[in-house]
């Protein structure tokens, strides 16, 4: 029997027709794909100082001056001396909010690092005591390295995303002595560079390479965008101005007991009959609490400044009882909230006496 055209199969016809379904409301919460990551490794890559780190490498602990570069495990330990923090896109590092710009030194020499964070920046002060762990040493020397022609190594890190990369802060009280010496210093030789802080203002700040000035701090400032902070030695005082993440460390320093070196000092034309101030520029290095012999000269000095002998007259005992002056009903010696209150009441009587007070400033 002759097929027609109306029984040949189409080829339609091979393929199941689709049932319309009426539309189904979608789930309030739909899930989401995930990207393959736990949440334990999401909070490590964000904050790699807490995670556990298990590195698949033996490290090599060496000085800072041992460093060479090239690959190669090392760890290494230093402190805090320049402290900058830069927000933004990096094209190196496209999956970093930001990174530290660091010069961190040992008592044998001195390395730039490049930190990369990728939420938020790290906790970090001048001063600080860190412990770095890497698998790559760069040369600072080259063009576009370092801008201060003793350091001549560097590095690039980026922990939580490099696994060869890690870093420590250290907090416990043990370490506090801990590369403290500062660079270029021997016991029997008087530290190159340094001068006195008015010699610096007179003209040493001009053309010097590599000034130094051993000061104490004398009062914070408060903690601004920009800070300034008294600090002093046994010649004169000048304001130093701090910035960006630097000011984080002003919260440690103490007035009359907290000594900085600092290297490479920025100096700012003062204006018409005022004095220059000192302020942080890309080549400063800030030592605090430096270990050698001067350091140890000034604090003693500053601690001085605070204990002078008092300048109040004594009651003389062939005029005055000095018991009843001292602890009477009419006494002759007062203390600053008595008289405050005496002459804040309604009834002011008049009253002669003595107070014992020290000067600490005077403005004329």
């Amino acid at each position: 029997m002759k097929q027609t055209k109306q029984d040949q199969p189409s080829i339609q016809s091979f393929y199941q027709k689709e049932v319309a379904i009426g539309e189904e409301a979608s789930p309030s919460s739909p899930a989401k794909p995930g990207d393959g990551f736990t949440e334990a490794e999401l909070a490590a890559a964000v904050d790699p100082l807490s995670r556990p780190w298990n590195p698949e490498r033996e490290y090599e602990e060496l000085n800072i001056s041992q460093l060479v570069p090239g690959p190669r495990a090392v760890t290494f330990m230093g402190r805090i001396v320049h402290c900058n923090t830069y927000f933004g896109h990096n094209p190196k590092q496209p999956r970093a909010a930001g990174f530290h710009s660091l010069i961190v030194k040992d008592d044998s020499a001195a390395i730039t690092i490049k930190l990369y964070f990728a939420c938020d920046p790290y906790p970090l002060k001048l001063g600080q005591l860190l412990t770095f762990w890497t698998a790559f040493i760069s040369d600072a020397s080259k063009p576009g390295g370092s801008l201060i022609s003793s350091i001549i190594v560097g590095t690039n890190m980026f922990p939580g995303r490099a696994t060869s990369d890690h870093i420590m802060i250290h907090t416990n009280e043990s370490s506090e002595n801990v590369c403290r010496t500062p660079l270029e210093y021997h016991k029997t030789h008087p530290l190159p560079g340094l001068m006195t802080l008015d010699s610096w203002l007179n003209g040493g700040h001009d053309g010097v390479t590599g000034a130094k000035i051993l000061v104490c701090v004398k009062s914070d400032g408060g903690q601004f965008e920009l800070c300034d902070v008294t600090v002093f030695d046994h010649t004169a005082s000048v304001k130093l101005t701090i910035f960006n993440r630097m000011i984080d460390a002003i919260s440690n320093w103490h007035a009359g007991s907290t000594i900085l070196l600092i290297t490479n000092p920025g100096y700012k034309v003062a204006y018409i009959g005022n004095q220059g101030s000192a302020g942080v520029s890309n080549q400063t290095l800030i030592d605090v609490n430096p270990d050698f012999a001067d350091a140890d000269w000034l604090k003693k000095y500053a601690l001085g400044l605070t204990k002078k002998e008092s300048l109040c007259l004594e009651f003389p005992e062939d005029i005055w009882d000095i018991e009843a002056a001292e602890y009477g009903v009419c006494r002759n010696l007062y203390t600053l909230a008595e008289i405050d209150i005496w002459v804040r009441s309604e009834e002011c009587p008049q009253f002669t006496g003595f107070i014992n007070i020290t000067i600490m400033e005077m403005s004329l």
